[in-house]
């Protein structure tokens, strides 16, 4: 038996229909959508979110062993909503290559013309091959301006705090910093660095944990660390550096869909999705681990809700509704990128992606409200709102950031592309932000389950058919 809050609520979301525009009204939920609506309970988001937020997924990095285990997670969930595998032979997995890279497990020897003792180099990137080179360190305005350089020493690269957390990031600011440099020819940048620099911890982590093989996120020279007050500038050296370890991983986008049940508009879909990935772990710290509760195990537990909801529904809309979960978010949308390049549903014949980050933890004044982002480029705030609102959740436009956070999340590649595609989020980049700290004890389960329930009554609205959704000219 329901209890009376459900019962007040069917009552609400049955009684009024709600005024989307001077043309048009948006009709109460139905019993059996009003159903599937309280199926979304907040003991089944804590279910969800506290596993993929759990430390044994030890913050789902792109690539991990526990990632995989979260996309297969995922899949099962589809499987078990009764959704349609999207990916080749029915399968929910869209496979990509994700090229690897490590330094090589020995240090690099380097030794003075003239001496018999070598001088053992931390390494931070290494050569396709082993690398024997003899040549001129030369200080790097010298060897800008130099015919044939082979060899440059350069100053510490000063990297923000955050640089273990985020070795990709780092390694594409080295990337940068050294690309001048490898246009001249040289081959071996020799890094100036304390005995304390971020950088040395760095490259601990780099023998752990391996990154991003991509073009312009990794220096192509081989990156040496040397003492700060090395005296090996104009003198002739041969550097002994072993090869990088290559490697590929294979990283997934789960996909689902639950065809619509309307002979024309079904193969017009809803995409509704949200980025799997977070940055796994952290070199110091009591707590090593970047659990990503709100960041974004929040976001593809409304993706799973969301999948639970719709599949409940006795009627179904006359839309697709495809589910997805993306990796490699975190290190630059990767697989959104990858999605809308080799995409398993026509770009053109999605209507919309509704992209679902961080929902978790509100502000202050904003309980049981979401904002979207980007909402000056379409409809779809005003059409999700009048969903929304037929169950007290209002889907607001947040001047402040949205506009700057439209570009920043998967939702993106879809509308340079020219879908109609932003993020919903509810709440704010708190100070538990790419920390272990962002645990999901912290999270407002009141609040998540309203505003899942609420994102579940807006898109309802759009994989109706009965609304047009569209760009604007802004």
């Amino acid at each position: 038996m329901k209890s009376l809050p459900h019962r007040a609520a069917l009552v609400f979301c049955l009684s009024f229909g709600v005024v989307a525009s001077a043309q048009e009204v948006v009709p109460p939920l139905t019993f059996d959508e009003a159903e599937a609506m309280n199926s979304i309970t907040e003991g089944r988001v804590l279910s969800t979110v506290s596993f993929l937020a759990s430390d044994e997924m030890a913050g789902r990095d792109t690539p991990s062993r526990e990632l995989t285990i979260a996309e297969s997670y995922v899949a099962a969930r589809f499987r078990g909503a009764g959704l349609e595998g999207l990916g080749p032979d029915g399968s929910y997995f869209q496979e990509a290559s994700f090229p690897m890279v490590q330094p090589p497990a020995t240090d690099a020897t380097v030794q003075v013309a003239g001496s018999d003792d070598s001088t053992n180099l931390i390494v931070l990137t290494g050569p396709k091959d082993r690398l024997q080179l003899t040549g001129v360190v030369l200080a790097e305005p010298k060897a800008l301006a130099a015919a044939d350089p082979r060899i440059a020493i350069i100053d510490e690269v000063i990297v923000p705090p955050q640089a273990i957390q985020q070795p990709a990031k780092t390694m594409a600011l080295l990337a940068r910093r050294t690309r001048a440099l490898e246009q001249k020819g040289v081959q071996v940048v020799l890094v100036r660095c304390q005995r304390n620099s971020m950088l040395r911890e760095l490259a601990a982590k780099l023998q752990q944990t391996p990154t991003p093989n991509r073009a312009g996120l990794i220096p192509d020279c081989s990156v040496l660390l040397v003492a700060a007050d090395s005296e090996l500038t104009n003198k002739t050296v041969t550097i002994d550096v072993d090869a990088q370890i290559a490697d590929d991983a294979v990283v997934r986008n789960v996909v689902g869909v639950l065809r619509g049940y309307h002979e024309e508009l079904r193969s017009e879909a809803v995409l509704i999705s949200a980025h799997l990935d977070h940055i796994g772990r952290q070199q110091t710290g009591p707590d090593k681990i970047n659990n990503g509760a709100d960041d974004n195990a929040t976001g593809v537990t409304t993706v799973l809700s969301l999948a639970d909801a719709f599949a409940a529904l006795e009627s179904k809309p006359k839309r697709s509704v495809v589910f997805v979960t993306f990796w490699g978010e975190e290190k630059g949308l990767l697989g959104s990128k990858h999605f809308v390049e080799h995409p398993l549903w026509p770009l053109s014949s999605i209507v919309a992606n509704i992209n679902i980050e961080m929902v978790g933890r509100p502000e202050a004044d904003a309980r049981q409200k979401a904002w979207m982002t980007g909402w000056k480029h379409s409809n779809l705030g005003d059409v999700m709102n009048t969903g929304s609102s037929r169950v007290g959740v209002e889907i607001f436009n947040r001047e402040d950031v949205g506009e700057m956070l439209y570009t920043r999340s998967d939702n993106h590649p879809f509308a340079q592309k020219g879908v109609v595609a932003h993020s919903i989020s509810a709440g704010s980049l708190h100070s538990d932000y790419h920390q272990p700290s962002d645990e999901w004890q912290k999270l407002d389960l009141p609040h998540m389950t309203k505003v899942i329930q609420g994102v579940f009554a807006g898109a309802l609205v759009v994989a109706s058919g009965d609304v047009e959704v569209k760009r604007t000219e802004k």
